[in-house]
């Protein structure tokens, strides 16, 4: 899996692409927990060209879902249909924020 960060504004935008697997899990937890620490509490976690998730990355996701959540902060995904799939079966699309584009994503933060 490849991490990209870039930032628009006080937006943190973070761009998965590969397979996010276990074996990805760590790095993409730490990365994600320290851009979450030293960031303005406005992430997206854009996803639309991952091309398998298992539940590892679910996990990883839902670890920083709850730490955006103690900064009191918001967290936006952006799926594709392989991504989408994973989160319906696991039902997590009722916790997550998910949009179908990056422009949609921003356009979220763009409303506070």
């Amino acid at each position: 899996m490849i991490i990209k960060e870039q930032k628009h504004d006080d937006i943190d935008i973070v761009i998965l692409s590969g397979r996010f697997i276990m074996a990805d899990a760590d790095e993409a937890r730490k990365k994600l927990k320290t851009l979450i620490d030293q960031g303005s509490g406005k992430l997206i976690i854009d996803m639309e060209q991952v091309t398998f998730i298992d539940s590892s990355a679910c996990a990883v996701l839902i670890s920083a879902f709850k730490s955006i959540q103690i900064k009191s902060g918001r967290l936006v995904l952006i799926t594709n249909p392989v991504v989408q799939s994973l989160i319906e079966l696991t039902r997590l699309h009722t916790i997550f924020e998910i949009v179908p584009s990056l422009t949609a994503a921003l356009a979220v933060f763009n409303k506070d």
